[in-house]
């Protein structure tokens, strides 16, 4: 990694060019307040700001006033999430981190090795680890591809949270968590996805419409319920676990807003839908449900900027706030013969970045920003070295003067020479595969 850094002042760069060389540092943290990862799969700017402008979104808004925002570039060319936010974790490509994708061997029809990635598959130390080593305590619930768990200086709940019933027998909280013993304090905190109600989706559908409460009787329904159980596990036991006392960090991944949005964009965005056939049976059913769904991903945002103030409210007010989205969405518009995209191909290339705390610039926009850079970025803001075989650069441009001035960058060569043990190079198997499986084929990412 060459000594870099992204900042959006050439004033800025030259000031810090001056006072901070790039040099060798030990591995000694001077953390200063608790750092939130709040990770939201898929958010997308072209939805945020016009709900913001309306007043819509209260908890984005304020941290985005108060703080550094700006686009995020996902990698390219596009992958699917467990990739991006492995990248995000590690500072580093696929090639390096060793996720390549959300089933090994890409998903083709005619594939046999199907397997979810499992998290035995990571090659590369995530920020947390990183932190953890040196002794600072951290907790991380929900992040794509960490089941199994792994041990940490802290916590670990892995994103199979909301699937905990499925694991079966007396111990079905193992293999969730790290510690294991965690699993039945937070076991009663999880519906399983069939105790979520009509009540809790109705928010999501328009009533007045023709079909009225029936919109909830097919697949749209079954998206809502994984969506709003996921999310709805991920902010409730992370609540219940960030009382902990001196958690240094803390990441909660929330997943439902990407997955409503491949469910749902069609209905929002009148250009993506095919023409209306009034002798076709179900270009019918498309309209009627496109007049039922059309409110549905703005909904989710409120829905989900709710959950973000829920999350926000024990903390400490000189917390530094991270929100980032591994990409956008591009939504399922037709893509020639009449083709809709599916999967990957309906994310956008820019996602979302957000950072409020203390020690960040008050209303600035950063631009350059990559998903190789939050790893950096979060190790300086620790206090601790970056790693030159990182490939993102820590964004300055966020950073005050006078804390820029006293959290340097620093370099050591590698984080890897302590990298946690079990890695392998084949999937584990888990009680859950099967519905993983069929959740991706629902959401058009494997065949």
């Amino acid at each position: 990694m060459k000594c870099a850094v992204r900042v959006t002042s050439v004033l800025m760069l030259a000031v810090l060019g001056c006072c901070f060389g790039c040099r060798e540092a030990p591995t000694a943290s001077t953390i200063e307040g608790p750092i939130l990862v709040l990770g939201i799969d898929g958010a997308e700017w072209s939805v945020i700001e016009p709900l913001i402008e309306s007043g819509e979104l209260p908890n984005l808004a304020r941290l985005i006033g108060g703080g550094t925002s700006g686009r995020l570039r996902s990698l390219e060319p596009p992958e699917g999430s467990p990739v991006i936010w492995t990248t995000i974790a590690t500072g580093k490509s696929p090639e390096a981190h060793g996720v390549r994708g959300f089933v090994r061997g890409g998903g083709g029809a005619a594939d046999f090795h199907n397997e979810p990635y499992s998290s035995n598959m990571w090659t590369a130390s995530a920020f947390w680890d990183i932190l953890g080593r040196q002794g600072l305590r951290v907790g991380v619930v929900g992040w794509l591809v960490t089941w199994p768990p792994w041990e940490v200086n802290g916590f670990m709940v892995s994103q199979y949270v909301h699937r905990m019933a499925s694991f079966g027998g007396s111990d079905a909280e193992k293999g969730v968590t790290y510690p294991a013993e965690m699993g039945p304090r937070i076991a009663p905190l999880v519906a399983t996805l069939v105790d979520v109600s009509d009540d809790d989706l109705v928010r999501f559908v328009n009533l007045e419409s023709e079909l009225g409460i029936d919109a909830l009787a097919g697949r749209g329904k079954d998206v809502l319920i994984e969506a709003v159980g996921s999310d709805e596990a991920a902010v409730g036991v992370a609540l219940e676990l960030i009382a902990e006392e001196g958690l240094d960090l803390v990441c909660v991944y929330m997943r439902g807003l990407d997955e409503t949005c491949h469910g749902f964009w069609i209905h929002r965005d009148p250009e993506a839908r095919p023409p209306v056939d009034p002798e076709h049976a179900l270009s019918i059913t498309m309209e009627k449900q496109a007049e039922a769904f059309s409110g549905t991903v703005d909904e989710y945002y409120r829905y989900t900027d709710e959950m973000i103030g829920r999350i926000l409210a024990p903390f400490p007010v000189d917390t530094t706030v991270i929100v980032v989205s591994d990409h956008g969405f591009a939504g399922p518009g037709p893509w020639g013969a009449g083709r809709v995209r599916m999967g990957i191909e309906q994310h956008g290339p820019d996602g979302v970045l957000i950072v409020n705390g203390p020690g960040i610039v008050r209303g600035r926009k950063i631009e350059g920003a990559r998903v190789h850079d939050i790893a950096p970025t979060i190790l300086t803001m620790a206090g601790l070295p970056v790693g030159r075989d990182m490939e993102g650069e820590v964004l300055i441009g966020a950073f005050t003067e006078e804390f820029a001035r006293t959290h340097p960058v620093r370099f050591v060569e590698t984080h890897e020479t302590d990298i946690r043990k079990g890695v392998g190079e084949e999937p584990i198997e888990s009680p859950v595969d099967d519905e993983v499986r069929e959740q991706l084929r629902s959401l058009g990412y494997i065949d």
